[in-house]
């Protein structure tokens, strides 16, 4: 099974290389499956597979009657299967979790350089929803998730965007692994991210956001230790 899967990996990956030395531009339409099969050394069948694998990613789009055309790439289908990825490969959550926080810290500055006061009125509503919630002792993932969007959104950068979305999507999957989660200070902690962002010059965001991931650092000290202590099969 696992030559049969590289087998049509490594086709896949040839294809590509192939449409490339044809020197084909989004729109333009692919050989026919006849010649492209002749050209790769394989069956029309197992073509067939490759180029659907290529369409799910993106590379590739069909028109019924005309054929396969190259389309202008988007990374959407390859970031909505990366969270199904990571748990095949046996990532921890705390290393996504630590690879997230990385993100976001690099780019809290550029964010608090261009954000309007529209988006900050956006935020300070979220905040205010925490608060309400928090108080009653309830959890707030949703809002957490709107604030963390809200932030970078405006930064119209859709690997962002996608990847940040692939981390939510991932946590909300495996989120039975993690320690319990402290409510008493986050909507404060969110809060505190918003000031930064309206007075940058007095209050350092990149502060703001790494006293936000305290919280995160405590849960992923926590998993390694329930990890460290949990007996190894020999």
């Amino acid at each position: 099974m696992a030559q049969i899967t590289g087998r049509f990996e490594s086709l896949q990956a040839e294809l590509l290389e192939l449409i490339q030395e044809l020197g084909l531009k989004p729109q333009d339409a692919l050989p026919s499956e006849a010649v492209l099969a002749q050209k790769l050394g394989v069956s029309r069948a197992t073509l067939r597979e490759a180029t659907r694998a290529l369409q799910s990613q993106g590379y590739l789009v069909a028109h019924q009657g005309r054929g396969l055309f190259l389309q202008n790439f988007s990374v959407a289908p390859v970031i909505s299967r990366l969270p199904y990825q990571l748990i095949e490969s046996g990532a921890d959550l705390d290393e996504l979790l630590i690879a997230r926080a990385a993100l976001e810290r690099g780019l809290i500055r550029e964010v608090s350089e261009r954000i309007s006061e529209s988006r900050l009125a956006r935020l300070d509503e979220v905040v205010g929803t925490m608060y309400e919630l928090e108080a009653k002792g309830l959890s707030f993932p949703e809002e957490d998730r709107e604030f963390h969007r809200c932030l970078y959104v405006d930064l119209n950068n859709r690997v962002v965007d996608g990847t940040l979305e692939a981390f939510w999507q991932l946590m909300a999957k495996m989120r039975d692994q993690l320690p319990p989660l402290r409510y008493d200070d986050l909507a404060d902690r969110h809060a505190a991210i918003v000031r930064a962002l309206r007075d940058p010059e007095s209050l350092d965001p990149v502060i703001a956001l790494d006293d936000h991931f305290i919280d995160i650092r405590q849960r992923t000290d926590a998993l390694a230790t329930r990890r460290s202590d949990t007996p190894q099969e020999s």
